[in-house]
């Protein structure tokens, strides 16, 4: 796959066009050792799509086979970064998908196919230019010799040079990351659906889980969320089970303790896609204001209690390392009314927003 940092073909709309009618041309001249003809070939792709690496890399074969100065020239073609892309394009067409490689993005390779005559010519010309007594190549000649003629190593020993990673191998390394357990903190919205008047408003909803490997098609996590219920309405509660008289409790906080399970379906990388469904256990933290200690200290109720069932998608994009930002929908359905103590209704449907940051 193209790498970041690959560079694009500058071109007109003929520039596709123009490449695969000069491809056949280009390898009759290859074949001849005729680069003075070449030259004219080479103008006429130039023209629709600017110079390239393709275009400067014959060109320096060329001069070197030629015997003539090519120094300006390999200052010029490593100067651009033409040498990091051609690397690039050596590591992709090693692949055993080559061809969907560049098909994904023909720009990138300047509308020469992966494997293409043209290249295995340049790198059979560059080997015979390395081992022949004929020619006596300066450092820079025999280095960019063995990088046309796909010895990279040698190449990057000779300039001192890091090789660039490729898009597959910054996939690649992205799925060792997936692989590792995680660990994630949350902030979204928590509201009510189709409730009028309800006891919990619209919430702030918080959270922290600790996340199976995202390298596997199922993942599983386990979480604490709270929601601070600020803005929630007063209800009635039996607070003591064999009390006629209602109590009147001010909502304070709603825990949530439980886990999910989801099943990823789409992975492009590094962003990811999971449907899920979840289950929890939920309990009201609330404060009594008719009931007090005899200090005078106010009663806090620990109820009602429910469970919370959930079903969403998240969605999440890699960001560096294991680190992962990432949104999520879900429903939630809570069961207030199997509480028999609680007297004023309590809605049951719900649906939270959040964004999360996995570590």
């Amino acid at each position: 796959m193209p790498a970041s940092g690959q560079q694009s073909a500058t071109q007109d709309p003929s520039c596709e066009r123009v490449t695969e009618a000069a491809l056949p041309k280009i390898v009759e001249l290859l074949n001849k050792n005729d680069f003075a003809a070449m030259e004219q070939v080479l103008q006429t792709i130039e023209s629709s799509c600017g110079p390239n690496e393709v275009t400067q890399r014959l060109r320096i074969i060329g001069l070197l086979i030629r015997k003539q100065p090519t120094k300006p020239a390999i200052q010029s073609y490593i100067q651009q970064g033409k040498d990091n892309e051609l690397m690039i394009r050596w590591d992709n067409a090693s692949e055993n998908n080559y061809q969907n490689i560049y098909n994904k993005d023909k720009a990138a390779y300047h509308f020469v196919p992966l494997r293409h005559t043209v290249d295995s010519l340049t790198q059979v010309k560059a080997a015979a230019l390395i081992g022949s007594d004929l020619y006596s190549l300066t450092e820079m000649e025999e280095a960019i010799a063995y990088l046309f003629s796909d010895h990279i190593s040698t190449y990057l020993i000779r300039m001192q040079k890091e090789k660039p990673t490729t898009r597959t191998e910054q996939l690649q390394e992205v799925e060792l990351y997936k692989m590792g357990w995680g660990f994630a903190a949350s902030i979204g919205l928590y509201r009510p659906l189709n409730a009028v008047n309800p006891v919990y408003n619209d919430l702030a909803i918080y959270g922290f889980s600790f996340i199976s490997p995202l390298a596997n098609d199922w993942v599983f996590d386990g979480f604490f969320k709270y929601r601070p219920a600020r803005n929630s309405r007063v209800f009635e509660y039996q607070t003591e089970p064999n009390s006629n008289q209602p109590d009147l409790v001010e909502p304070l906080t709603t825990y949530m303790f439980g886990g999910s399970a989801g099943y990823k379906f789409l992975d492009a990388g590094k962003f990811l896609m999971i449907g899920k469904a979840g289950l929890a256990y939920e309990m009201s933290y609330n404060r009594s204001l008719n009931m007090r200690y005899g200090d005078g200290y106010p009663v806090y109720v620990t109820r009602p209690q429910t469970f919370n069932l959930s079903t969403g998608v998240s969605a999440m994009q890699h960001v560096g390392r294991t680190s992962f930002v990432g949104a999520q929908i879900q429903y939630h359905y809570s069961p207030y009314s199997i509480d028999s103590r609680l007297i004023t209704p309590i809605a049951s449907d719900y649906v939270s927003f959040e964004l999360f940051f996995k570590f």
